[in-house]
């Protein structure tokens, strides 16, 4: 049963993080428009951010698709989220990250950080008894 609700978990981070991240790769000037930013500067920045962002839902789907098989790679869904979610929480205390981006951050990467490390953890287990 865990692998079932954990292969659901990377799932649909996978699709969250490919839908945000297309976007941005596409059209990284107005992409930062819904989130309080200003047009940025170097927006090669923002799509390869954008395009890091594409690659690790991939990383959550391969995770998704064969949880056992895969579970390896569970520590660095985990890991990556938790660096995009200290680092914009850091920017944002320090006045340069919006409200808004922040919103986003919290639903799309602190929310999520907890349940991944619980399957870590538990897949672990799992396989160390079965071992």
């Amino acid at each position: 049963m865990t692998e079932k609700y954990a292969s659901w978990l990377f799932k649909i981070n996978a699709l969250i993080n490919r839908t945000l991240s297309l976007r941005a790769i596409v059209d990284p000037v107005r992409m930062t428009a819904p989130f309080g930013g200003v047009a940025p500067n170097y927006p090669f920045l923002v799509r390869l951010w954008a395009g890091l962002v594409f690659m690790f839902g991939c990383m959550f789907w391969e995770t998704g698709r064969n949880i056992r098989g895969k579970r390896a790679l569970i520590k660095y869904n985990w890991i990556a989220k938790s660096i995009v979610a200290i680092s914009t929480t850091l920017g944002y205390f320090s006045g340069d990250v919006t409200v808004r981006l922040m919103a986003l951050i919290m639903l799309t990467n602190w929310v999520w950080i907890p349940f991944i490390l619980y399957f870590d953890l538990a897949i672990r287990k799992q396989a160390k008894s079965h071992a």
